[in-house]
């Protein structure tokens, strides 16, 4: 998932694909793939190996992207600009996101791991309020409200004596990546001013940590024949060509509608879980997800104002 406020690319990115709302809603259902092509992925490839593979795929496709729309001013990828450099950090955050979630499928129910990684616009929300001085307003505080609620009620389903992902370590995974993920958002949203420059440096940088961390593994390798549709998949349209996508359409269209959807994803992710992968479906993970809705709703309408 790309940067969620990005400063607007060139007029001739903006010019060559076509409606916002069709390009918006098309990354979102290719976000919404994460869940069951990680799972079906992770059947056969360590999460390791799949994060390092995607990144290099992805790496490829934006920079093929870049290539297009740039207009040739090769300038703006310098890696002397500060923004550039932010980039390169979001890119070390959006690789360890990525690493959490897929140690997170792999271990434990897809279904719960799913709405507890949308706890990241609410940690978007304490973080902007922390650190940068953002007031949260009335419609935060109560997103902030029902973020914890829908974490509550889905990491004990429905039993609140009974608090987790079914694995011990998966609930800190799963926090963590969208602690990443929310500061990422928050960086990408002050300091980095060109971001379709940006999303190539956030995805080499990306690339170089899941290397870093495979190799230290000893989890790198080549991956069976039959995972590679679904490596290339992920790695070039899933969490690759969608972010050049989500970044011209918040250019050419209205930027808080079409942020909305977003929350789009997890709804669409649960179904494609519940119908291939016949991963049980709670009431308590129903009432989960739509609290995590509302909570990210009422979070992005409070924004805003927010500078």
């Amino acid at each position: 998932m790309p940067f969620p406020d990005p400063v607007l690319p060139t007029r001739r990115a903006a010019s060559v694909l076509g409606s916002p709302m069709v390009l918006a809603l098309a990354c979102i259902v290719a976000w919404s793939l994460i869940a069951p092509i990680s799972k079906l992925v992770l059947a056969s490839v360590s999460f390791y190996n799949m994060l390092f593979i995607s990144n290099l795929f992805s790496c490829l496709a934006v920079g093929a992207a870049f290539a297009v729309l740039c207009g040739g001013d090769w300038g703006r990828l310098s890696a002397r600009l500060r923004s550039n450099r932010v980039a390169m950090l979001c890119g070390g955050l959006d690789g360890l996101f990525y690493l959490c979630l897929y140690h997170g499928y792999h271990i434990s129910n897809g279904v719960a791991v799913l709405i507890a990684q949308y706890s990241w616009p609410v940690m978007i929300v304490a973080i902007s309020a922390i650190f940068f001085g953002v007031q949260p307003s009335l419609w935060q505080f109560l997103g902030l409200a029902c973020g914890v609620a829908a974490m509550t009620v889905t990491l004990s389903r429905g039993d609140i004596a009974h608090i987790g992902l079914g694995h011990p370590a998966a609930l800190g995974l799963v926090l963590l990546g969208a602690l990443c993920f929310a500061v990422l958002s928050v960086l990408s949203r002050h300091y980095v001013k060109d971001a379709l420059a940006g999303t190539v440096w956030l995805f080499v940088a990306s690339t170089g940590i899941s290397a870093l961390a495979g190799w230290q593994a000893g989890a790198l390798g080549m991956p069976p024949r039959a995972a590679l549709p679904g490596l290339v998949l992920n790695g070039v349209a899933i969490n690759g060509l969608s972010y050049v996508l989500w970044i011209v359409a918040l250019a050419r269209g209205n930027a808080v509608r079409i942020s909305a959807l977003v929350f789009l994803t997890p709804v669409l992710s649960t179904l494609w879980l519940a119908l291939f992968f016949h991963e049980p479906f709670l009431p308590a993970y129903a009432l989960g997800l739509a609290l995590a809705l509302v909570a990210g709703l009422l979070c992005l309408r409070g924004r805003r104002g927010a500078p």
